[in-house]
C-alpha cells in the first residue's frame, strides 16, 4: 500500500489538467454516444460533435478520451488542439497541422505526413519526431485555403498505414469563435465533406463551453445543424462516489462514509473541483485509510488552492472595501456551504445599515466577477461552487474579528 508516509508517493488526482484516459471515470451515457460517433467514423463515415458544458464540467477531459478510445478500441488516430490564443484561420492551420505532425507516433507514418507538409515546416527536433511549423501568413493562408485537400492528403497517408480514419479536436475556442470567419469556415468544410462523392472517415470534435457555440451560430446559423452536441452537467452522488472510490483504489487506499459524503458534497459534481478536493485530500492522509480530519484538512487546502488559481484577485477587489467584506463574512457564518440564499435572508440579520443601503451593489459586483451567480430559483442566489464559498468566507474572516 501506498499512502501518505507509507512510501514513494504519486497522487492519481491531476488537478488543473485534462485527465489521463487511463484514469477517466464515469461518463457512461456521454461516452456511449461519442462512441456511436467514432464507430461510425471507423465504418467510413464523417462525424461531427460538438462537446459543450460549464468551465470545470470535464470536457476536455472526455474529449482526450473520446481520442483515446478511438485509437485503442477503433485504430483511428488524431490530434487534440488548444487553440487558446490564436487570433486567425492562418493561425490555426500552422497549430492543428503542426499537431498533427507532433502527435503523429509511427515514424514511418510521421515521415510521410512530414513529406506532406515540408514546405510549410522550418524545422525538425534533434531526434526527428517534432516539427516547428511556419509562421508566415502567407504561406499558412495557402493551408487555409486548401484546407479539405490537406486533410484528405492526410486520410489517404494515413489509411495507407492500415489505420480506420482520423479524430480531430479542436478545443479551447475562446479566441477564434470570435472570428466571424471561423464559422463560414466550418460550414464550408463539413458541407464539402457532406456532399463529397469520396468521402473520408473524419470525427471532427470540438470542445467549448455554450456561448462559444452560440458565437458560432451568432455568424453562420447553420452551425448548430452540423454538429451533434453533447452537454456534460455536473456529475451526480452516485458518480461522484464512484469517481473518489476509484481513484484511492489506485493507490490502494480506503476512504470512510463520512470523509467520502464531505468531499462529494464539497466539490459539487464539478471535475474541475474534483481533482483539486481529491489531491489536497491524498497528501493529507498518512494511513492509507481517508477519515474525516483527512478530508477537512484536505478541503480546506483545495479551496485555498482553488480560491487562487481562479478568484484571488477577484476577491481581493470585494476585500478592499470592508463593508463587502463584512457581508461575505455574514454569509460565512449564516449559510451551510453549497446553499442558496436570497436578498432578505441577509436582511432579516439585523445588518448594520451600511452593508443594507450596499447589499444590491455587492451582489451585483460578485455576480459580474464569477464569484457568484443566480440559482435554479428566480431571485435566489448561490456562489459558482462550494469550494469558492469556503475560499471567501474564511478569507473575510482573516480580514475581521470575528463578532
Amino acid at each position: 500500500m501506498v499512502g501518505s508516509g507509507l512510501g514513494i508517493k504519486e497522487s492519481p488526482f491531476t488537478p488543473g489538467k485534462p485527465v489521463p484516459a487511463e484514469y477517466f471515470v464515469a461518463r457512461d451515457k456521454e461516452i456511449q454516444r461519442l462512441q456511436r460517433a467514432i464507430r461510425q467514423t471507423s465504418s467510413g463515415r464523417n462525424e461531427n460533435v460538438f462537446i459543450t458544458g460549464e468551465r470545470g464540467i470535464g470536457k476536455s477531459s472526455l474529449a482526450a478520451f473520446a481520442r483515446y478510445l478511438a485509437w485503442k478500441e477503433y485504430d483511428l488516430i488524431g490530434t487534440h488542439c488548444f487553440l487558446g490564443g490564436v487570433q486567425s484561420l492562418e493561425e490555426m492551420m500552422g497549430v492543428v497541422f503542426q499537431k498533427l505532425l507532433q502527435d503523429c507516433t509511427e515514424k514511418s507514418l510521421f515521415d510521410r505526413l512530414k513529406d506532406i507538409f515540408h514546405r510549410y515546416i522550418k524545422g525538425v527536433t534533434l531526434f526527428g519526431t517534432g516539427v516547428e511549423f511556419t509562421d508566415d501568413p502567407s504561406e499558412l493562408r495557402v493551408l487555409r485555403d486548401n484546407f479539405l485537400p490537406a486533410i484528405r492528403k492526410v486520410h489517404e497517408e494515413v489509411c495507407s498505414a492500415g489505420k480506420k480514419g482520423l479524430v480531430l479536436i479542436l478545443d479551447d475556442l475562446n479566441g477564434v469563435t470570435a472570428l466571424p470567419e471561423f464559422s463560414q469556415f466550418l460550414k464550408s468544410f463539413v458541407d464539402s465533406l457532406a456532399t463529397s462523392s469520396h468521402p473520408i472517415s473524419l470525427l471532427f470534435l470540438l470542445v467549448g463551453i455554450q456561448e462559444r457555440r452560440e458565437d458560432l451560430q451568432k455568424y453562420q446559423p447553420s452551425v448548430g445543424r452540423i454538429f451533434d452536441v453533447v452537454e456534460l452537467s455536473s456529475m451526480n452522488e452516485a458518480e461522484s462516489r464512484e469517481f473518489f472510490s476509484s481513484m484511492f483504489n489506485k493507490r490502494t487506499m480506503q476512504v470512510k462514509d463520512d470523509a467520502m459524503a464531505l468531499m462529494v458534497h464539497l466539490s459539487g459534481g464539478y471535475p474541475m473541483l474534483m481533482h483539486e478536493v481529491g489531491d489536497a485530500v491524498f497528501w493529507q492522509d498518512t494511513d492509507g485509510c481517508v477519515d474525516v480530519a483527512d478530508a477537512t484538512s484536505g478541503l480546506m487546502e483545495a479551496a485555498q488552492c482553488v480560491g487562487r488559481k481562479y478568484i484571488g484577485p477577484q476577491v481581493a477587489s470585494v476585500f478592499r472595501s470592508r463593508t463587502y467584506s463584512s457581508i461575505l463574512l455574514r454569509l460565512g457564518k449564516k449559510l451551510p456551504i453549497g446553499t442558496t440564499f436570497r436578498r432578505q435572508d441577509l436582511l432579516k440579520e439585523d445588518a448594520p445599515a451600511n452593508e443594507q443601503k450596499n447589499l444590491d451593489n455587492f451582489l451585483n459586483k460578485v455576480k459580474k466577477l464569477g464569484i457568484m451567480q443566480d440559482a435554479e430559483t428566480r431571485g435566489e442566489y448561490r456562489f459558482v461552487n462550494p469550494l469558492y464559498h469556503l475560499y471567501v468566507w474564511y478569507g473575510a474572516k482573516s480580514k475581521q474579528p470575528d463578532r
